[in-house]
């Protein structure tokens, strides 16, 4: 039996959520063969990181278009398929992205001389950017938004043919979007799917009447699907899927020891999830809030902060503990009493699966923006600028009262066996006929 993960490895949550599932099946379905697909083998290496470096540029330097681009803005899209005059801004960034990475092909290029998706990207931006109003241009650009769309679609209809899948599983919404296409018809039609929501929030992308099921992080999201539709047996509540160690983590005096760390002292940690985004000034403001504190810090693979959070250390040297990127987040996060960082969705869940409030002082918007929303409805954690957060962190560790409260109402919002829920889901939607090997390993 073969399970395939469609997933995107923009960001690192999305391909986590599908290994902790894995994991989870693998533990008790050992007959279960996974596979992977991601979203960006679809297109061209070249084109493919030309995307994603746009996108993170766009949600750090033009958040308000990235808003846009994720509340599907209906403006912005027809500015996009040429149907409104173009932002300023926007054409800007744009014709920069394009000369960034692809300097020698700023104009036209021939298709039979060039890779394809090079010569789709390029000539869509330069028509978009270059675009007359009294011209035909609109058509052309919507006829190229649509080639491409068609060339995607063929990609994953023969990469999903080869691996001949069972039931297919989505932690991503935009594969999972164009596989909802394939679906309409044979043979694909049959093959059950999931989808996975790995935040706190909701994008309408999600819903497909191909979906069969939709495992969700919270009642809220549950909720949301219910007023837009979906039937409420197709909504399972399981929490967001993380690596077993979250399945039970521990004790604080237990990580602090594990780490050989100060077994007394108010503990912060500090994340910055794959890119660092917004590290070191948070580090530097969390430093103030008092010389007793111990900041454990995560940096990740963000390079470019090594030196900087190295130069704080020692500056600091009695209060900063650097780690490089760790497989036990589930140590450090209980050695913690509250962690601060970027609000992915999984960053949140591991927390709360570690009974800690979840603080931070960046977020890209979108989806994060939900899970910080999540957060501040939940009692367990908020958004602050890092001067109010020191503040706030100093009146915590002054309560222990109201950091114990914080800390059991965490708890209470965790979910530590969602993969384990999410497997058995996985194998409730498959065919009948398969039901001889999807017998759970009993742990003897």
């Amino acid at each position: 039996m073969k399970v395939l993960f469609l997933t995107s490895q923009l960001g690192f949550g999305h391909v986590r959520a599908a290994n902790a599932i894995e994991q989870a099946l693998q533990d008790k379905f050992p007959a279960v063969d996974c596979e992977y697909l991601d979203l960006w083998s679809l297109m061209d290496e070249r084109v493919a990181a030309a995307v994603k470096g746009g996108y993170l540029r766009m949600t750090q330097d033009y958040p308000d278009y990235y808003q846009k681009l994720y509340d599907l803005d209906k403006e912005f899209w027809q500015q996009l398929s040429g149907d409104a005059p173009l932002d300023d801004g926007i054409k800007a960034f744009l014709a920069e992205q394009q000369a960034h990475w692809f300097p020698r092909q700023a104009g036209w290029l021939p298709i039979g001389q060039h890779n394809l998706d090079t010569a789709l990207a390029n000539s869509y931006v330069r028509l978009l950017v270059n675009k007359d109003k009294k011209s035909n241009h609109p058509i052309v650009l919507r006829s190229l938004l649509l080639l491409m769309r068609t060339v995607m679609l063929r990609r994953m209809k023969e990469q999903i043919e080869a691996a001949a899948p069972d039931v297919i599983v989505a932690t991503q919404m935009y594969p999972a979007a164009l596989f909802s296409q394939l679906k309409l018809k044979p043979p694909f039609d049959n093959i059950p799917t999931l989808g996975i929501l790995t935040d706190y929030g909701l994008q309408k992308v999600w819903v497909r009447p191909t979906t069969d099921g939709y495992c969700v992080s919270s009642k809220a999201v549950a909720d949301q699907l219910l007023a837009w539709g979906v039937p409420a047996n197709h909504i399972y509540e399981t929490g967001i899927p993380l690596d077993r160690q979250f399945d039970n983590p521990p004790t604080q005096q237990q990580a602090r020891a594990a780490l050989n760390i100060n077994a007394h002292k108010p503990t912060v940690l500090v994340t910055g999830g794959q890119y660092g985004i917004g590290l070191v000034p948070t580090v530097e403001h969390v430093c103030k809030v008092g010389k007793d504190l111990q900041i454990l810090v995560t940096a990740g693979n963000a390079e470019q902060d090594h030196a900087s959070l190295q130069a704080l250390q020692h500056a600091y040297p009695d209060q900063i503990i650097l780690f490089n990127w760790v497989d036990d987040m589930a140590q450090l996060i209980a050695a913690s009493d509250v962690v601060v960082g970027k609000p992915g969705g999984l960053s949140v869940s591991e927390a709360l699966a570690c009974g800690r409030p979840f603080f931070a002082t960046c977020s890209l918007g979108g989806q994060e923006e939900h899970n910080v929303q999540f957060l501040q409805n939940e009692h367990i954690g908020a958004k602050f600028p890092p001067a109010q957060l020191t503040a706030y962190l100093k009146h915590l560790f002054a309560t222990p009262e109201e950091l114990a409260a914080l800390q059991q109402r965490a708890y209470q919002a965790g979910h530590r066996r969602a993969a384990e829920q999410i497997a058995r889901q996985v194998m409730s939607h498959l065919p009948a006929h398969f039901s001889p090997i999807v017998e759970p390993k009993i742990a003897h």
